[in-house]
């Protein structure tokens, strides 16, 4: 019997604060290699999540970068893709005329996801990237997937998705609401916290009451990438206290030199900001031991689910289970 021929994929991401395409090479033998990674910053959920639209200039933004976009697969010759637009194509009022558009001028695809496809890719792409998923499942762990718009919370025991609830907490909406408050930067980390309180009170006092989830595993684009590179080393998780220490060093960082320490814009240092100090309160209601920070994105997660679809890999976890016990 031959063998089953190599295959490029794209992977591509509309998200709120950017655009994101991933080159994979796929293979019976080795699974999924990242061969690229491309990353164009459009700000649509500032838009969207106040207004609902996107305005015009916003728009031919997005058609350029996905026509430049074209043309990297057309140089990779990728043989397949995956296109998918996140909350701010969903919280869209003429979403559907939009992506039509997009269709007709550049030739791409996108397909608007559910926060529940959403969710369920980005666990797949904590599966693509943590060899060890398993295992920790097997612990007492909740996977906080942090958005633009919202965050997902999942809390697993003995490898079985015992909830999942979604709250208005995502990072694009929190700078939203500090904006409008006209806050100073040394308010922000009192202001996120009573943002936070009241979701996670009503999340603590229904589904926690008085259990301790020991493992946290990290899903985002601002913090993980920077605890990644910064503190982890060759680990794939830091302690509390580690985290702890981290939280110390932004607090005491004027946003300009963190984006200077970390070789990231200044609204995005705001955004790592938001979410560090998300990270924290959540961590103190669960009252965590260990952060995973995988370092994966969405793009990974439709990069998995495709390969495993066409049996390039196995699945590391039974996620169709998961749904089945969140239905029930």
């Amino acid at each position: 019997m031959a063998s089953k021929k190599n295959r490029v994929f794209a992977a591509i991401d509309v998200g709120s604060y950017e655009i994101c395409m991933k080159i994979f090479e796929l293979s019976a033998k080795w699974g999924m290699k990242e061969i690229d990674c491309l990353r164009h910053r459009v700000e649509l959920g500032t838009q969207t999540y106040k207004t609902g639209k996107i305005d015009g200039s916003s728009v031919e933004e997005l058609i350029k970068v996905l026509k430049d976009f074209s043309q990297v697969m057309s140089a990779y010759k990728v043989d397949d893709y995956v296109a998918y637009g996140t909350s701010a194509i969903r919280e869209m009022k003429n979403s559907r005329i939009l992506l039509n558009q997009i269709q007709v001028k550049t030739g791409i695809e996108i397909q608007q996801l559910s926060n529940a496809e959403q969710r369920f890719l980005d666990y797949k792409s904590v599966a693509a990237k943590m060899g060890d998923f398993l295992e920790d499942m097997e612990k007492d762990t909740a996977i906080i997937d942090i958005g633009g718009g919202s965050i997902q919370i999942s809390l697993f025991e003995n490898n079985t998705l015992v909830t999942t609830q979604n709250l208005k907490l995502g990072v694009l909406r929190i700078w939203e609401s500090l904006k409008m408050l006209n806050a100073k930067s040394s308010a922000f980390e009192e202001l996120i916290g009573e943002l936070c309180i009241t979701h996670l009170n009503v999340f603590q006092r229904l589904y926690l009451k008085e259990k301790l989830i020991p493992n946290l595993i990290i899903v985002d684009d601002y913090l993980s990438p920077v605890i990644k590179k910064e503190l982890k080393g060759n680990k794939n998780h830091i302690t509390s206290e580690e985290f702890s220490e981290f939280l110390k060093v932004l607090r005491n960082m004027p946003i300009r030199e963190m984006a200077k320490k970390y070789h990231i814009g200044e609204d995005q240092a705001i955004l790592l900001y938001i979410c560090a100090m998300l990270v924290h309160n959540i961590e103190g209601i669960m009252q965590s031991k260990s952060l995973y920070t995988p370092g994966v994105t969405l793009t990974d997660g439709i990069a998995y689910e495709y390969a495993e679809k066409e049996r390039y890999i196995k699945p590391a976890h039974d996620f169709e289970q998961d749904i089945i016990v969140s239905a029930k």
